[in-house]
């Protein structure tokens, strides 16, 4: 009852104030925050690629393709790229764009005082890792601006990914007279976030329930070509909720549907599925007893039946995950797949029988006496389900009882990064189209590492990748990366996922891609 009356409520107020001429889209969360240096959440990269744009931006078949910069060169030997950037380029508030901006947006992913937790990504530039390690100063960065047309990026090593991380959300311009004012806060208010993308933030109400608005930016250099004037993007975390709110025509456009109804919704074509190169899996608490043995990692891993999850609690076509890196990734060519190559890790079904005699060989037969552990899960479309799904097989296999704590979003972010669970569920949304990129999050000192997982072996087979240019041999570094990941189980997979989309008949021209991104800048509305 209390579902659907706050569904009648949110569905009420909407009626009252949306108009004829904005796109409404769910976005599901209120974003921890929209800062590009500091976000690490898929829901802000989605507010990010639709406000912000960098040298490049990502078209609608996910690939790069020109955005501030309309041109660049690359030295013979491959370790400079020179961007040349757009006449006339604005900021939101009219002001001149320039190369400077660049480079100081650059720098701020670097700066250790940003504590952005994709500094990583910034590695492969001349002397990043170097100046994120306090050993050199900023002006001993490959990161120059000649002119206010042009901005030069020197690389440590070849960067096969080049094109590739320039349209990624983290490499910015940045107005530091802006920022400098308040570092952690101008983000979140309309009136500091000036931006150069295709919109602008208008408002922002936070919240389940609440919703941020987007309109046009008039002084985006390819404004004429944005048709939209107005998005609202709506923060409702309850997929019964959003879906009564599409129903009831409050939505144009939602990513995710009630698992129960998606099978009758694709069958009627209602909704229709999107690839998305994602992985859910399961965080363990490695430092903490009992997930601190090995054996008992296996044996939670090995209790879960994947194939049953996909198939009786999503129900929208998602795979077993038997590995860390999801179908669709090019292997050693482009015409293989890192997934096929590397085979199966993980059985699809439970293996019941070796995930017992595991958990009795690390002290625990039948679970008896297996200390009490917390599974932590945020507030999510099909969250619960799952949740109660793996408490079930856990229960049934090995025996042991699993307390479930659902946790508001952003807390559940601050959870992870603070190592305060026992088991936590995660996901992962690839940034880039290239494997590596699902591994980076483990290395020893990526800000991103919140299971604080340690190989000596994993970083240098991870380092090797980065610098090896024969593709052959990297994708055999990476390979071997995998294998260590899963040998080890610092996490556990569970399944690939696959996006289920619905939209109104009165908007057209929206492209969600294979990064998990929804694009606006080319939506309209038709009627």
């Amino acid at each position: 009852m209390r579902k659907t009356f706050l569904a009648a409520l949110i569905i009420m107020a909407w009626t009252c104030i949306s108009s004829a001429d904005e796109i409404i889209y769910n976005l599901g969360v209120d974003p921890r925050t929209i800062d590009p240096a500091l976000n690490y959440a898929l829901d802000g990269c989605e507010v990010d690629v639709n406000i912000f744009e960098g040298l490049l931006r990502v078209n609608s078949d996910s690939r790069p393709e020109p955005g501030s910069a309309q041109s660049w060169d690359v030295s013979p030997d491959g370790l400079t790229w020179t961007f040349h950037l757009r006449e006339g380029l604005k900021w939101s508030d009219g002001q001149p764009l320039t190369a400077s901006h660049f480079r100081d947006g650059f720098l701020r992913v670097l700066d250790p005082k940003t504590g952005s937790p994709y500094a990583n990504y910034a590695f492969f530039i001349k002397n990043g890792r170097a100046y994120y390690e306090g050993r050199v100063k900023p002006e001993d960065v490959g990161l120059t601006a000649p002119d206010d047309k042009t901005f030069v990026v020197q690389l440590e090593y070849h960067n096969p990914l080049m094109l590739d991380y320039m349209m990624f959300p983290l490499f910015q311009a940045a107005r530091m007279d802006v920022i400098n004012e308040n570092p952690r806060g101008w983000a979140a208010r309309p009136e500091t976030l000036i931006s150069n993308g295709p919109f602008k933030l208008e408002s922002w109400k936070h919240g389940d329930g609440g919703e941020m608005i987007l309109v046009k930016n008039p002084h985006y250099w390819d404004a004429a070509n944005v048709k939209a004037e107005r998005l609202r993007f709506v923060f409702i975390t309850d997929s019964n909720t959003a879906f009564a709110a599409f129903r009831a025509g409050r939505i144009d456009y939602a990513n995710g549907a009630p698992a129960m109804l998606v099978p009758m919704l694709l069958k009627s074509g209602a909704a229709t599925t999107k690839p998305s190169l994602t992985v859910s899996f399961i965080e363990f608490n490695i430092h903490r007893k009992p997930f601190d043995d090995l054996r008992v990692r296996k044996a939670f891993t090995l209790a879960i039946d994947r194939r049953l999850l996909v198939d009786k609690i999503l129900f929208g076509g998602q795979t077993p995950a038997t590995g860390f890196v999801c179908p669709g990734i090019p292997g050693r060519t482009d015409s293989e797949d890192f997934r096929t190559e590397g085979g199966a890790f993980l059985p699809e079904s439970a293996d019941v029988q070796e995930a017992r005699r595991l958990l009795a060989e690390a002290g625990y037969p039948e679970g008896k006496g297996f200390p009490e552990v917390v599974y932590k899960y945020s507030t999510s479309p099909g969250g619960k389900r799952i949740s109660e799904a793996l408490q079930g097989m856990w229960k049934k296999a090995l025996g042991v009882e699993v307390k479930l704590l659902n946790e508001e979003w952003k807390v559940f972010l601050e959870t992870r990064r603070n190592l305060d669970y026992d088991m936590a569920i995660s996901a992962w949304a690839m940034d880039f189209m290239d494997s590596m990129n699902f591994f980076e999050q483990f290395l020893s000192d990526s800000p991103l590492n919140d299971s604080k997982y340690s190989r000596k072996d994993f970083d240098e087979v991870m380092s090797k990748a980065a610098y090896e240019m024969d593709r052959v041999k990297r994708t055999n570094y990476l390979h071997e990366a995998e294998r260590i990941l899963m040998e080890d189980l610092p996490v556990s997979p569970m399944y690939f996922g696959l996006s289920i989309e619905m939209k109104t008949k009165r908007v057209k021209n929206i492209h969600m891609v294979l990064l998990g991104y929804v694009l606006f800048r080319d939506a309209e509305i038709t009627e």
